[in-house]
Order: structure tokens, then C-alpha cells, then sequence
């Protein structure tokens, strides 16, 4: 049973009062006068023509600095998501979210780009088996940066929701500094202890020219499902430990070289779900779940800083081998002609037993970058960032659904094989990229972008020896290719005072690509094209009173074309899915971002809040016809809502600083609402099921002085029992991924 305080919290959420409450509340209180209290002006990166405010920058853009990373005890992508406006995500486990910016949700390539520095690690959600948006942990960072809406002239393909930028602190040049920092916590639910620490150690080589900075991090967070059949506590256990290596060359004064290294292993040992139809917190498996990951990344940079502007050059790869292993038993089941009733549940059901088997499917995949560009800064009205973009994605993908013993173990050879795939591709593309920005007035500025940019997708699928297959199938190959331009427009004015406002028209698009042959006939499947989208919006942006409040709002309207969706490949005697384009897609929504210093106190609230809606705007297109011309059912109809996007989101904050004697205190609190959601587009879809909203409340303090800081934190305080992600079908239960329960825990650092 919820408390009342949980109750009246979901409440006040629910209505969406709380943010307008609190915005009102901090107009009229700044109006006491806190005229000597300013709000910290957070520099950004993002028009790549080096820095500017976020208040200057006319795009919607939230800013995450150090502090505040700090102040919230923030080392992942969950742990800051819910913060930005009009940001959701689903959850699959560790290693596996999908990031849903705007609205933009749905299955093929990534549709929100993702940087570590120069370094691109967009996931991809082609197969079933992993390789989506990878979670790297944020050690000492200087900035996370979220550009919203479509940023196709300069970050291209699969950035058509937006771009998020992770931003790392650069070797110092003159001092030695290091770091340490460790906490513990327990989690309700959990029978063991989490932990993390990590270090830093900053070092200058050659005082003024060259100096190194390394990163090293390890954490444990404890399991808390548990597996009634296997018998086992806290399957959804992960392991992360890595770090980073950073080196920055001053070759003269204009001239500098930084390189970097990184490395990060993740591992879980169980299913991040548990089934509701066996309990709270429990799951019925025959066999173990596994995630075995390894990310390797590196990045070379030279920037030339000149009197006309500067010139930068960057190369980078990232290497990801995942290893990820599920229970098999029910897709086997299915496969030889089971019933929804026999493929259910495989611990009452001994028809399902028979069926013991492990689906196992390692991926390795590569993404190499080189980026050449220029940034001009000519004394002239005209400004122009222009570039060359060149990268190559490779997949390596197999998926073999083996027999295994009492014991969880595989049985080796080809009557063991119940199904046996391969897929390899390799997506390279290319681009010209720019934009021209021209200053008509101080106040007035005009920018047009461009992005004109090929790719090509080559795969080769192959269905292998297996129990009903004595030989390998002949490999499939396959090849499609295009080329596009995308444009963007925008319109900056500024008035006297601060005050700005803006219109963007921007368009976006990620690769299409092919399909391979089904696993169960070796049927030749269709490609599918590139979707891509159109965006109209207008924002304003100010500082008010002496810059102790800030407000920023944006509203915008979306069209999406061809959006790329999994449907039926209409195969008889096969169930298999295909990737295609599923028509046309409308997304409308407003956001505002609020802070202010209200009282002569150190204290800071802010609000974020997002109303959207996102719904095809006409009837999705049939599965391809099978042999006798006979399509499959539709997969949603003119007004369904898309997948797993929430219509509301809010967040709202309280930082306060203080003295205590000699110490320096800090306490925050976040609360972070997200509203209900769908699994699938329509209720006669099999698979479609509702995710309820929730509230997320955190609590954090800390004590420092001198070198020495100790903290305590409670997140998810009121133990909300909430679904982030959701799937059903009709060969296993409902499976949700929980928020994590009740967490509290202590922390320490030390540095110098």
C-alpha cells in the first residue's frame, strides 16, 4: 500500500500543478529581492563554432555542468535522463536503453546521436539481440550537452531527434591533481550491498606542453528479482569497471593535439525483468541470462586555432563485443508449433520443459570517424563552420537457439541447433556538411545549414548447419544505397536586456538498410529506405532580474516520414519480423525550462516540463504480400500514439548551499514525474499493453571542507514500484523493467 505522501506526490503530479506552481511561486519571490544572487552562465560547444552560453545559443538546449553532475551524485544515462525535457527512454538491462528525445521512437538505427567527446557511440537497434545506445559511466566530466530536435547539418544521420554530447575534463598543464571517490548503498529487495569508486590522477609531463589524465572506475549494484525456478536471488546483479587515459600535446601556442583512450567491461548475470504474473520481483526461467560486454574507444584531435578561425581534425574508433544470452525455451516452443497455453510457463507446464534451450548472440560491432572542419571568425557579419565526414559501421551478428542440459549447459553439435544465423554488413557513408550564419544587425542573425551526404549498406546473411538443416543454406547477399541533402533555416533576435528569441527549421534522417533472410526459410526479405523528418519551431530565451532568473521555452511541430518500424514479413510457416517503413508520424509539443535564486538565501529551484504529442498521421502500411498476395494486418491506424512515449514529463529541483562552521554543505532534492505510455500502437495489437506513470523522488547532502567531502543519499525514496519498460507476446508473460528500488548509501572523496 502507498502512503499518503506517495499518493498526494503522484497527485501533484498528475495535474502538472506542481510546475506551474512553482513557477509562479519563483516570479514572485524573486521580486523580494535576491538582485545580488546570479545563476551560473553555462558555456557549450554545440554549434561546433566554439563556446557560447546556453542562453545565446538559438537551438532548444539543456546543459548539465560539473557541479551539478556532482551535486546529484549523477555516473549514468538514467541518472540525469529524467531531468531533460522531452527525454524518455526504454530499458532493456545494462548496456541496452534506447533513447526516445521529442517523441522520435521506434526500432532500425538510433534516431538521437550519441558523442563522448568526438567520439560517436550511437547504438543501433537493428537486431534482436542487443547493440543499442551503450551506457558509459561519467567520471569527471566537464559537461553533458542535449541538443534537442532534428541536428542533421552537423551531427547527420540518426541525430533526426537530437544529439547528446558527453563532455570530459582535458589534462591540466601546469598543476598535479588527483581524485578519489567511493560510496555504498543497499537497495530494498536486494540481499547484498552496491558499491562504487573511482579515481583520478592529473599530471603535467612537460609543464606547459604536455600533460596526462586518467580515469579508473569499478561499481557493483546488487540484484533484487529473483528466479523461482532456477532458484536463484538477485538475477539482475551488473558489474561495471573501466576507465579512461587522456593526453594533451601544446605544440605552440595556436597548435594542440589531445588523444584519448577508453575502455569500459560490463556484466550482468540475469534478465533485468521480472513477471508479475509469479510475484513482485519474480521471474520463472529454465535457463540463466547473461550480458557480457566490452567497449574499447579512441580519439585523436588536432585543432589549429588561427586569426580567421580555427581548423580541427578528428579520428576516432569505437570496438563493441557484446555476449548476450537468454532463455530460449518459449522461441522454441513457438518454432515447433506450439500453443499460447504450452508456451506460457515452463515450470507447470512439461511441455515446455522439453523445450530446455539457450538463445545465444554474440555481436561485434565497429564504427571508425574522421572529421575534418573549419570555424571561421572573420571580422565580418559572415560566420561559416564547414566540414568533411566520413564513417564506416561494421556488424558481425549471430543468433543460435541451442539445446541445453539440466544444468544450463549447451549441447554441443548440429542436432543440438535449433535455429543457427549469421549476419555481417557494413554501413559507410559520406558527407559535406556546413553552415553560413550572417549578422544583418547586432541583434538580428540569420543561418542557413546544409548537410549533402551518401551511404551505402552491403550485408550478407546466412542461415547455418541446424537440427532440420545438415548443411549451410548458400549465403544471401544484398546491397542498397542513397543520397540526400537536408537543410536547416534559422532566425535569431535579441533584445536589449537579454532577451532572445529564435526560429528553427531543421530536417533530419537516419540510414535505411536491409533486412536479412529469414531464419526458419531463408526467404529473401525487402530493404527498407531512410526515414527522415521535418521540424518547425520557435523558442525564447532570457535572463531576468540581474540574472538571478532564467527561463527558457520552445514549441515545435514534426513530421515524420517513412518511419522505420518491425512488422510481420507475412512468411507462411514462419513468424518472422522485417524492418519496414510504416507511413507517417505528427509530433507536437511544447517545453519550458525555469530556475531562479528566489530568496537572499543560496538556494536554487528549477522546474523542466514537457507536453507532447506523438501520433501517425495516417494509417500504416501492410506487410509485404506473401506468395498468394495476401497481406498482413496493419500495424497501427491514423491517430494511434507512437510506442513508449510519454505525453507529459516534468521534473522539478531545490539545490541549497550552506555553511556549517568550517564545512560547506550542499542538500538537493529531485523529483521527476513521467507520464503513462503504450507498448504497441493500438489495442489490437498482441503485444500492446499500458506503462503507468510514476514519480521519482531523490534526496542527497553532502559536507565538505578543505579537501574532504562526505555525503548521503536516499533515491527513489517512497520505494515506487514503478514500470520503466514493458513487453508481452504471446509466447511469454508480461516482462517489465522496474525503477530500482529504495536506495540509500553513503559517500566519501577525497582531493588534491
Amino acid at each position: 500500500m502507498r502512503s499518503s505522501g506517495e499518493l498526494k506526490m503522484r497527485a501533484f503530479s498528475r495535474s502538472g500543478a506542481g510546475v506551474a506552481c512553482l513557477a509562479m511561486a519563483a516570479v514572485a519571490n524573486v521580486a523580494h529581492g535576491a538582485e545580488e544572487a546570479v545563476l551560473q552562465e553555462v558555456m557549450v560547444t554545440a554549434s561546433k563554432r566554439g563556446e557560447s552560453s546556453v542562453l545565446e545559443t538559438p537551438i532548444a538546449l539543456q546543459a548539465i555542468t560539473s557541479a551539478q553532475l556532482q551535486a546529484q551524485g549523477i555516473t549514468q544515462f538514467g541518472d540525469y535522463a529524467r531531468n531533460i525535457s522531452g527525454l524518455s527512454f526504454e530499458d532493456q538491462g545494462p548496456g541496452d536503453k534506447k533513447i526516445v528525445l521529442r517523441g522520435m521512437q521506434s526500432t532500425g538505427a538510433a534516431t538521437t546521436g550519441l558523442y563522448f567527446d568526438d567520439l560517436i557511440i550511437t547504438g543501433n537497434n537493428r537486431q534482436d539481440g542487443g547493440g543499442r545506445q551503450p551506457d558509459i559511466r561519467l567520471i569527471d566530466m566537464e559537461r553533458i550537452e542535449v541538443l534537442k530536435g532534428p541536428q542533421g547539418s552537423l551531427y547527420g544521420a540518426s541525430s533526426m531527434s537530437g544529439t547528446i554530447r558527453m563532455i570530459t575534463n582535458k589534462p591540466e598543464l601546469t598543476q598535479t591533481s588527483g581524485a578519489v571517490h567511493a560510496n555504498a548503498s543497499y537497495t530494498a529487495h536486494a540481499n547484498d550491498p552496491n558499491y562504487d569508486y573511482d579515481a583520478m590522477l592529473n599530471v603535467p609531463l612537460i609543464e606547459g606542453k604536455v600533460g596526462v589524465r586518467v580515469v579508473g572506475y569499478q561499481s557493483s549494484l546488487a540484484g533484487f528479482i529473483d528466479d523461482r525456478m532456477l532458484g536463484l536471488e538477485g538475477v539482475n546483479n551488473q558489474r561495471v569497471n573501466g576507465g579512461r587515459a587522456a593526453l594533451r600535446w601544446q605544440i605552440t601556442d595556436d597548435v594542440t593535439l589531445d588523444a584519448m583512450w577508453l575502455n569500459q567491461n560490463t556484466s550482468a548475470r540475469g534478465a533485468a525483468y521480472y513477471q508479475p504474473i509469479f510475484g513482485e520481483y519474480q521471474q520463472r526461467n529454465n535457463t540463466e541470462s547473461s550480458w557480457e560486454e566490452q567497449l574499447n574507444a579512441y580519439n585523436v584531435a588536432l585543432n589549429w586555432e588561427m586569426a580567421s578561425g580555427s581548423v580541427t581534425w578528428s579520428v576516432s574508433k569505437m570496438e563493441r563485443d557484446i555476449y548476450y544470452r537468454f532463455p530460449g525455451a518459449r522461441i522454441l516452443c513457438t518454432i515447433n508449433g506450439g500453443t499460447t497455453d504450452t508456451c506460457f510457463d515452463p515450470e507447470s507446464n512439461p511441455t515446455l520443459i522439453q523445450y530446455r534451450a539457450s538463445a545465444d548472440q554474440p555481436q561485434n560491432r565497429s564504427i571508425e570517424v574522421s572529421e575534418l572542419r573549419y570555424a571561421s571568425d572573420w571580422n565580418s557579419p559572415f560566420q561559416i563552420v564547414a566540414g568533411l565526414f566520413w564513417q564506416k559501421e561494421e556488424n558481425d551478428f549471430r543468433s543460435r537457439i541451442t539445446d541445453v542440459n539440466e544444468y544450463g549447459e549447451r549441447l554441443i553439435g548440429r542436432e543440438h541447433y535449433n535455429s543457427n544465423r549469421v549476419v555481417n554488413n557494413t554501413i559507410e557513408q559520406r558527407a559535406v556538411f556546413g553552415e553560413l550564419s550572417y549578422s544583418f544587425t547586432d541583434a538580428l542573425v540569420a543561418t542557413v545549414g546544409v548537410r549533402s551526404f551518401e551511404f551505402e549498406v552491403d550485408e550478407r546473411g546466412q542461415n547455418l548447419e541446424a537440427r532440420t538443416r545438415p548443411v549451410p543454406q548458400d549465403p544471401v547477399y544484398t546491397s542498397s544505397k542513397e543520397s540526400d541533402t537536408t537543410f536547416k533555416y534559422n532566425l535569431k533576435y535579441s533584445f536589449d536586456g537579454g532577451a532572445m528569441v529564435y526560429f528553427n527549421y531543421a530536417e533530419g534522417f537516419r540510414n535505411g538498410g536491409n533486412n536479412e533472410p529469414d531464419y526458419a526459410t531463408g526467404t529473401v526479405l525487402p530493404a527498407y529506405t531512410s526515414d527522415s523528418v521535418k521540424s518547425y519551431e520557435i523558442g525564447a530565451k532570457s535572463a531576468f532580474l540581474n540574472g538571478a532568473l532564467q527561463m527558457d521555452v520552445a514549441a515545435y511541430y514534426m513530421d515524420w516520414e517513412d518511419m522505420q518500424v518491425r512488422v510481420s514479413a507475412n512468411i507462411p510457416g514462419s513468424q518472422a519480423l522485417m524492418i519496414g517503413n510504416a507511413g507517417q508520424a505528427a509530433i507536437r509539443g511544447v517545453e519550458l525550462g525555469l530556475q531562479t535564486i528566489p530568496f537572499d538565501i543560496d538556494l536554487t529551484l528549477g522546474t523542466n516540463l514537457t507536453v507532447l504529442k506523438a501520433e501517425l498521421s495516417e494509417d500504416g502500411p501492410y506487410g509485404p504480400p506473401n506468395a498468394q498476395g495476401v497481406r498482413a494486418q496493419l500495424i497501427g491506424f491514423d491517430g494511434d500514439r507512437v510506442p513508449n512515449v510519454p505525453e507529459l514529463t516534468a521534473s522539478v529541483f531545490a539545490d541549497y548551499r550552506f555553511d556549517l562552521g568550517t564545512w560547506e554543505g550542499n542538500a538537493r532534492m529531485d523529483y521527476q514525474y513521467v507520464g503513462d505510455s503504450y507498448s504497441d500502437f493500438n489495442a489490437t495489437r498482441p503485444v500492446y499493453t499500458e506503462q503507468g506513470d510514476y514519480s521519482l523522488v531523490n534526496l542527497r547532502m553532502s559536507l565538505g571542507r578543505e579537501q574532504y567531502k562526505f555525503e548521503v543519499f536516499a533515491n527513489n525514496i517512497f520505494d515506487e514500484q514503478a514500470i520503466v519498460t514493458s513487453s508481452i507476446d504471446v509466447r511469454r508473460p508480461l516482462e517489465v523493467i522496474p525503477l530500482r528500488p529504495r536506495t540509500i548509501g553513503v559517500g566519501f572523496g577525497y582531493q588534491f
